[in-house]
């Protein structure tokens, strides 16, 4: 488990705030939430933790500070950047796939990447 999620299940045990209700509260399903805790997916974008603090009632930011350093220590990440830098149009289409997906449909378009790095 990482620690952000460890941390989500944690502060909702101690809430007593169910999946359900925490998925309903941020608009996203049990399955996605139940990953999310048990480490099968990463941190989500900040501004989703931000609801889930505020459902949550945590009021120092200690999701939104875990979420930031975890999304910080993406190895891929960090080639990702230096990629933006030196090829334009592949920092183009990465914000208007930031703009327009959703978050499970942007990890899509990333494996489409990576498969497509690999068939070369």
């Amino acid at each position: 488990m990482n620690n952000f999620g460890q941390m989500m299940k944690n502060a909702r045990k101690v809430k007593r705030v169910t999946l359900r209700s925490l998925g309903e509260y941020v608009g996203k399903s049990v399955g996605y939430l139940s990953d999310i805790e048990n480490g099968r997916k990463r941190a989500p974008q900040l501004d989703l933790v931000l609801k889930m603090e505020e459902c949550l009632g945590i009021m120092d930011g200690a999701l939104v500070n875990i979420a930031a350093q975890v999304r910080r220590n993406i190895p891929q990440a960090k080639k990702l950047s230096e990629k933006i830098i030196n090829m334009p149009k592949l920092s183009e289409a990465l914000l208007r796939a930031d703009e327009d997906l959703t978050e499970d449909e942007f990890e899509e378009f990333m494996k489409f990447v990576e498969k497509q790095k690999r068939g070369r």
